[in-house]
């Protein structure tokens, strides 16, 4: 996509992305650094890169069998590891229609505990698409960097060797992501924590802003009522200041 807009244009452009598409943005970059030079700035909202998550009570129990399981499904030829398949009506938009508050309560328990100034019109447009697809080889991964560890797939020690020729897999250099860089990130969210927006903010080179809206959970970066002022805003400032500037 950066490649077709930039070719078409001739222009760079401002990325704006939330939760896991901070990840693949960023990993682009650590990666191929030659892309700095196509983008003017980089926004992240709950950026999941170099994060720390808290886990519920029942994925804490869950967890140490999942990961094994998980790990055993053929991820590259079986249709099964697809955990969640998009569908033409996801019966989630149902249940949220019908049982409000059930539906919040399943938002909040994986999500953050906050949802005073949500948008119910959004809720019933997010069910629709909530969870979308995913394999069980993201989710291992999504795991395995929840410890402010950002870094490539673990494959095992046979796998790393075979595709690393390490043991363990290569942290992924965030000095690369040279472009200037706005996170904005809630204090009530249990999938990015602050303290993992710390050490991000640290890993890398130039962050030019980094904010932390008040309340904020994961989904609040969609569907809060304040999110204009809160964060669109804001936003808006930015890529003003920055787009442009190459």
């Amino acid at each position: 996509m950066i490649d077709h807009i930039y070719r078409e244009t001739n222009q760079g452009m401002a990325v704006i992305a939330h939760s896991m598409g901070n990840a693949v943005f960023m990993s682009m970059l650590a990666l191929r650094p030659e892309y700095n030079n196509m983008v003017y700035v980089f926004v992240g909202m709950a950026p999941y890169a170099v994060a720390r998550f808290q886990f519920s009570p029942l994925v804490h129990t869950l967890l140490p069998g999942l990961v094994p399981l998980l790990r055993n499904i053929n991820t590259n030829t079986l249709k099964y590891a697809d955990l969640y398949t998009r569908r033409k009506l996801n019966p989630l938009v149902v249940v949220c229609a019908i049982a409000r508050w059930t539906c919040l309560t399943t938002l909040q328990f994986s999500q953050g505990v906050d949802f005073k100034e949500i948008d119910w019109t959004y809720v019933l447009v997010l069910a629709a698409y909530f969870p979308s697809g995913t394999s069980n080889k993201n989710i291992v991964h999504i795991i395995s960097i929840g410890n402010a560890q950002f870094r490539q797939y673990d494959y095992g020690t046979t796998g790393n060797l075979a595709r690393y020729k390490s043991r363990t897999p290569p942290v992924y250099n965030l000095t690369n992501v040279r472009i200037p860089v706005s996170l904005y990130y809630g204090d009530n969210d249990m999938g990015v924590l602050v303290s993992g927006m710390k050490a991000q903010v640290k890993a890398l080179p130039n962050v030019i802003k980094s904010t932390v809206v008040k309340g904020y959970n994961h989904p609040d970066f969609l569907l809060d009522k304040n999110s204009r002022r809160l964060l669109y805003n804001p936003i808006l400032e930015d890529l003003k200041t920055y787009v442009g500037t190459k």
